[in-house]
C-alpha cells in the first residue's frame, strides 16, 4: 500500500541491487528506508512516523508542563531561601505567603494574572501582611520568569499602595520612671533597666548568660538572639544582623547586678509572658509602651544626651544609619522646651 502522505515518497521498482527504496521528510531533512519489497519500505516509514509523532508529543507536553504555584513556591523556599535565612525570617515568609497559597496553591504558576494577584492582595486586610505578602511574590516571580517558567512576571503590573509604618513614640522621661517604678514591682524589673540601659532587642536580652557580661570593663558582648517558633524557644549564635555583634557599656552597678543572677540564662522567660507583663504596666498606667518601645526610649535619650549618630548606630546595631536616623529616634518637646533658651540666644540679633 502507497503512503500517501506529503513529503512521503517510495519507488514502485527496486534499485539496481534489487532493494526498494523510498523516503520521509522529517524536521526538514529526507530520511531514506530501504527493504526487500515495497510493503517492507512503507512499513518502516509508518513505524518511523509514529515514532516520530510520539517523540513531537512528550517534547511538547513537556513544555507545556507548569508546575502549581503551591509547589514552586515551596520549592523555592527550599532551595533558595531555607540555606539563608534564619528560622523566625523564614517562619514570617511562609506566613505572609499562606493568602496566596489559599487563593493559587493548586493553580498552574504560568496561570496567574496580574489582575488575580492584585485583587488577592487587596483582600488582605492587614496593610503591612498585604505588602509583605507582595513582596515575597515578586521574589517568586522574577525567579520563575528568568527561569522561563512563566513568559512575563505578573508583579510587575500589580499597583498597591506603599504601607506607612505608624512611628512609636518614646517614653518621655517622666513616662520611664513611672514604669520603672511599676516594674520594680515584678519579677521583669532587672530585664526593663537592662533593656533601658542599653536598647538591646528582646531576643538579645533573653539570650543573655553571666559570661556575656564583663564587670572588669563594664559592657555586655551581644552575640546571641534568642527566638521562639510555635511555643519552642531557639537560640541563634548571632543576632539578627552582622551589625548586633557588638559591646555595649553599662553602669558597674548594673553589671554587677547581671553578673551576680547565678543563673544559666539571666532571663529565663519568653516573648509572650514579656509582652504580657508589659501590657499590664500599661494598662494599669496608662501608658503606651512594649518592649519595642524600651529600646525606641533608649535611642530617643541617646539622641537627647547629643551622642552621635554612627555610635547610636552602633549601640541599637543597626546595618544602616537611615534605620537609626528615620525610625528610632524622636526628639522629646520637653528636651526642645529645655533647650529653648539656647537657641532663641543661638539666632538673637548680637548688640554691643
Amino acid at each position: 500500500m502507497l503512503i500517501k502522505l506529503k513529503g512521503v515518497s517510495v519507488n514502485s521498482t527496486p534499485r539496481s541491487d534489487g532493494r526498494y527504496q523510498g523516503y520521509a521528510m522529517l524536521n526538514g531533512e529526507k530520511r531514506y528506508f530501504y527493504g526487500k519489497t515495497k510493503k517492507e519500505v512503507e512499513d518502516k516509514i509508518i513505524l518511523c512516523l509514529k515514532e516520530d509523532e510520539r517523540q513531537r508529543k512528550k517534547v511538547n507536553k513537556k513544555e507545556k508542563y507548569s508546575p502549581t504555584f503551591g509547589e514552586y513556591a515551596e520549592n523555592w523556599i527550599k532551595l533558595y531561601k531555607e540555606p539563608n535565612l534564619k528560622p523566625t525570617s523564614l517562619n514570617t515568609m511562609r506566613i505572609t505567603l499562606e493568602p496566596a497559597l489559599k487563593t493559587f496553591g493548586n493553580r498552574r504558576i504560568s496561570s496567574i494574572t496580574s489582575d488575580e494577584l492584585q485583587t488577592m492582595l487587596l483582600e488582605i486586610g492587614a496593610p503591612r501582611m498585604r505588602e509583605l505578602c507582595m513582596g515575597t511574590l515578586r521574589q517568586i516571580f522574577k525567579k520563575a520568569t528568568m527561569r522561563q517558567i512563566v513568559k512575563q512576571n505578573p508583579c510587575d503590573l500589580i499597583e498597591i499602595k506603599k504601607h506607612k509604618t505608624a512611628k512609636r513614640k518614646a517614653l518621655t522621661p517622666e513616662e520611664e520612671q513611672r514604669f520603672l517604678e511599676e516594674g520594680r514591682k515584678t519579677e521583669y524589673d532587672l530585664l526593663y533597666r537592662t533593656m533601658l540601659a542599653t536598647g538591646m532587642r528582646i531576643g538579645e536580652a533573653l539570650a543573655l548568660a553571666p559570661t556575656d557580661v564583663d564587670t572588669k570593663e563594664n559592657i555586655i558582648h551581644v552575640t546571641k538572639n534568642v527566638v521562639f517558633i510555635d511555643g519552642k524557644r531557639i537560640e541563634q549564635d548571632t543576632p539578627k544582623s552582622e551589625a548586633g555583634n557588638r559591646d555595649l557599656p553599662i553602669p558597674h552597678a548594673l553589671a554587677t547586678e547581671l553578673k551576680a543572677s547565678g543563673k544559666e540564662r539571666i532571663f529565663p522567660f519568653s516573648y509572650n509572658s514579656v509582652s504580657l507583663a508589659i501590657r499590664r504596666i500599661a494598662h494599669r498606667t496608662g501608658i503606651k509602651v512594649s518592649s519595642h518601645i524600651l529600646r525606641h526610649t533608649f535611642a530617643t535619650r541617646l539622641e537627647e544626651a547629643g551622642i552621635p549618630p554612627k555610635i547610636k548606630q552602633y549601640l541599637l546595631g543597626h546595618s544602616t544609619l537611615e534605620m537609626t536616623e528615620n525610625v528610632y529616634t524622636d526628639v522629646q518637646q520637653s528636651y526642645v522646651k529645655r533647650l529653648s533658651d539656647a537657641i532663641r540666644e543661638i539666632f538673637s540679633p548680637k548688640t554691643l
